[in-house]
């Protein structure tokens, strides 16, 4: 199937989100990706950041298949060894007394969740930079950096502020009395 006839397809059935590019990818190996045509890219999105492992790693299909074979996804719901583990590896790493580990499916609830976080502090504002994006929900939205993403959802939580990219005396003076601060 080509590209054209995959795209017919998407457009039929798939709600776009992104201004998707008429390319349909169908395989991959480590950091190159095919094109339903045949063209190859390398693939620099890293499933936009989420799930940067490349593609077809044998060392991948080898953990993801055993973790699969033996227990699929479950949850934060319940307690799970790997997840346990995982949190414990994370919890050294930092090196902080008391440090606990909130484990999130997307940027976007994990932004939600910082949110919350930060507003148990008593305090409401959050603060972001201009030309960010932190995802489509409605609170991730509303730190996205990006007018023209946030307008046609207004309105949106209204106690963000936003300061220029790479302005490190505009971020010192709006973080001061921030419930939290987002960067990308």
């Amino acid at each position: 199937m080509s590209n054209e006839a995959m795209q017919s397809r998407w457009n039929a059935a798939v709600m776009d989100t992104y201004g998707t590019p008429p390319i349909a990818l169908v395989s991959g190996r480590g950091a190159a990706v095919t094109d339903a045509d045949g063209k190859e890219y390398v693939d620099l999105l890293g499933g936009i950041a989420v799930n940067a492992l490349g593609h077809a790693h044998p060392k991948i299909i080898e953990a993801v298949t055993h973790q699969v074979s033996t227990l699929g996804h479950v949850s934060n719901l319940y307690i799970s060894e790997p997840v346990v583990r995982l949190a414990e590896r994370l919890t050294e790493a930092v090196g902080v007394p008391g440090t606990r580990v909130f484990f999130s499916n997307s940027g976007a609830e994990a932004n939600e969740a910082a949110i919350k976080i930060g507003r148990r502090t008593g305090r409401t504002r959050m603060v972001a930079a201009d030309g960010a994006f932190h995802g489509r929900t409605m609170g991730s939205l509303a730190l996205t950096g990006q007018p023209a993403k946030r307008e046609p959802f207004a309105p949106l939580i209204e106690s963000v502020t936003h300061v220029p990219y790479g302005d490190a005396a505009a971020l010192r003076a709006a973080a001061e009395g921030a419930a939290a601060i987002f960067l990308e």
